[in-house]
């Protein structure tokens, strides 16, 4: 374990929500969607670097999911966006976390499932943190 990788996949993840948050963006209806979209094509993209053929099918099946929730996300109001913002990025982050128990990916760095994995999990309490804080503000 990269105790560095999680560190700074930390810092990564707040400096993206306070970024979000001075620019605004966080109020846009696909910045969150968008990210988390993007976020199995680091794998696929890895699978296709290191020539791993096999790796390439799976990443996309799994990132299936992904895309699915991302682009589901975009239907809803203020609290369930969030709220299955949120399950899908803490999803990834477990994936992350699992992915080599799944299988394994010949061009992923090292690193990459500790690192990724920790901005996971922190955007996606962040995202729940803003899903309740929406229902609380409506109610």
């Amino acid at each position: 374990m990269s105790i560095a990788a999680i560190f700074i996949g930390v810092l990564v993840s707040i400096i993206l929500i306070v970024r979000f948050k001075i620019t605004r963006l966080e109020t846009h209806k696909f910045t969150y969607s968008l990210l988390l979209f993007s976020f199995p094509l680091y794998y696929l993209t890895f699978a296709i670097y290191g020539l791993d053929f096999k790796a390439a099918p799976l990443e996309v099946l799994v990132g299936s999911l992904f895309f699915v929730i991302a682009i589901l996300s975009l239907k809803f109001n203020t609290f369930y966006k969030f709220s299955f913002l949120s399950i899908g990025y803490l999803l990834h982050g477990a994936y992350d976390i699992g992915h080599d128990l799944l299988f394994v990916n010949g061009g992923t760095p090292f690193w990459w499932p500790e690192f990724c994995g920790s901005i996971d999990i922190v955007l996606g309490l962040y995202l729940l943190n803003l899903a309740f804080n929406s229902r609380i503000k409506n109610n």
